[in-house]
Parts: structure tokens; C-alpha cells; sequence
């Protein structure tokens, strides 16, 4: 069992998840595809927080995502997503991410998962290395912490 201080320890950011009556399915718990849409939000706001750069030029994309269900949101229950760069290599990077829930009164982990992006060049339609320019705006971002394995 995950303990979620430990947990949540690992993440420098988190935001605010609106769980929609059209998330749910026909059990009354968010459905399955959604995670991959809450994945992408917290991301979006991840990356946009932690990198300074032209966007319409270089961007990032989505090469694999894994997740975890571990128990069901219910609505109207609230939701956090938690997000961290985990790992960084040559030409991809993986993206953590954690959603949690609060059901009467206690916080819990609903979910578990990782992307693993890549840079992508607009211009020429191809990916790109990951730059040292990249690299040090992930580190500062996260803290400069030894959580980023490299």
C-alpha cells in the first residue's frame, strides 16, 4: 500500500482536478479514458509552469502512457493531480503522475501512471535530442532534487 505522504513528498506540482458529470460512466466512477484526458491537463500546466520556450516551434509529444487504476473517483468526490519529471535520457523524457481523491474526509490515491514524451521540431517534423537548456530548466524546476534520475 502506498502511503500518500510519502507520495505526494515526491511532487513539486499539483493543481485542482474538476471531475464533470460527463466523465462518469454507467458504475458512477470516472471512466476509464478520462485519466488519459486528466493526464494530459496536468501536464499541460506542468510543463507550462517548469519550460520557457517558443511553443509553436518546438513541442512535445507523446510517445507511451501507462496507468494504474488503483480504486475509482466517484463524483462529486474532489481530485488533485500530482506531476514530476521522473527520468530523462537522450531523446525522451517520463512524466509521473498521480491523482488522489478525497472520500469521507481522507485523502487517497486513485491513480498512478508515467508518459514518456519527446521533443519534436515543427520545422523539420522530427524529434529532437533533449537539450542541456532543457535539462537544466527541468532540474531547477524540480528542485534541482536527485528525484530526476538522468
Amino acid at each position: 500500500m502506498l502511503n500518500i505522504d510519502e507520495e505526494k513528498d515526491k511532487f513539486v506540482f499539483n493543481m485542482k482536478l474538476d471531475i464533470r458529470w460527463s466523465d462518469m460512466n454507467h458504475m458512477h466512477h470516472v471512466n476509464n479514458a478520462v485519466y488519459l484526458t486528466f493526464f494530459e491537463q496536468g501536464r499541460i500546466y506542468y510543463l507550462l509552469k517548469a519550460f520557457r520556450w517558443n511553443w509553436k516551434e518546438k513541442g512535445i509529444i507523446l510517445s507511451s502512457a501507462h496507468i494504474e487504476y488503483l480504486r475509482p473517483i466517484l463524483f462529486p468526490d474532489p481530485a488533485r493531480i500530482f506531476v514530476r519529471t521522473s527520468k530523462i535520457s537522450s531523446n525522451t523524457f517520463t512524466i509521473d503522475y498521480m491523482i488522489t481523491s478525497i472520500v469521507q474526509d481522507k485523502e487517497e490515491i486513485n491513480t498512478t501512471g508515467c508518459t514518456t514524451m519527446a521533443l519534436f521540431d515543427y520545422k523539420t517534423s522530427s524529434t529532437m535530442p533533449i537539450s542541456e537548456e532543457f535539462l537544466e530548466q527541468i532540474k531547477t524546476y524540480e528542485r534541482g532534487s536527485s528525484q530526476v534520475l538522468i
